[in-house]
């Protein structure tokens, strides 16, 4: 099964702790993020952390080289504005959850969305769904 991170749990892939380790656990997964989880993911550690680019551009190569990455596409925001209305998700996690639905993913690991939510897509050609997932248990 694919899983899908989010920049939230991906953050803590740089720190020493406790949670850097499970992080490592999910990327040793069929694990997928987008290219919006890449641009947030460089926004945090440039601007909260103050990590230096080289370093970012790094990490990057080595999510992009164990991560299946999603391209930003159109159906993922038209998906994102229907999951908006549905689930009242804001416009990034709409389409954060719309990219891992899509992607057919079976989890959305996120630290800031309701753990345990199942979200069910309803297409013409299939019914997709996910659960999200709290991989600190917290």
């Amino acid at each position: 099964m694919k899983v899908f991170i989010d920049t939230n749990v991906l953050i803590y892939w740089v720190d020493d702790s406790i949670r850097a380790d499970v992080v490592e656990q999910l990327l040793a997964q069929r694990s997928v993020i987008s290219v919006q989880v890449l641009n947030e993911f460089v926004n945090v550690l440039r601007r909260k952390r103050a990590m230096p680019l080289e370093d970012i551009q790094t990490l990057c190569m080595t999510l992009t080289g164990i991560c299946e990455v999603l391209d930003l596409r159109l159906r993922t925001h038209q998906t994102a504005l229907a999951l908006m209305a549905r689930y009242n998700f804001s416009v990034y996690n709409a389409n954060i959850v719309a990219a891992a639905a899509l992607s057919d993913c079976g989890v959305l690991y996120s630290e800031d969305m309701q753990d345990g939510l199942n979200v069910n897509l309803s297409g013409s050609d299939s019914v997709k769904a996910l659960v999200i997932r709290n991989p600190f248990g917290t």
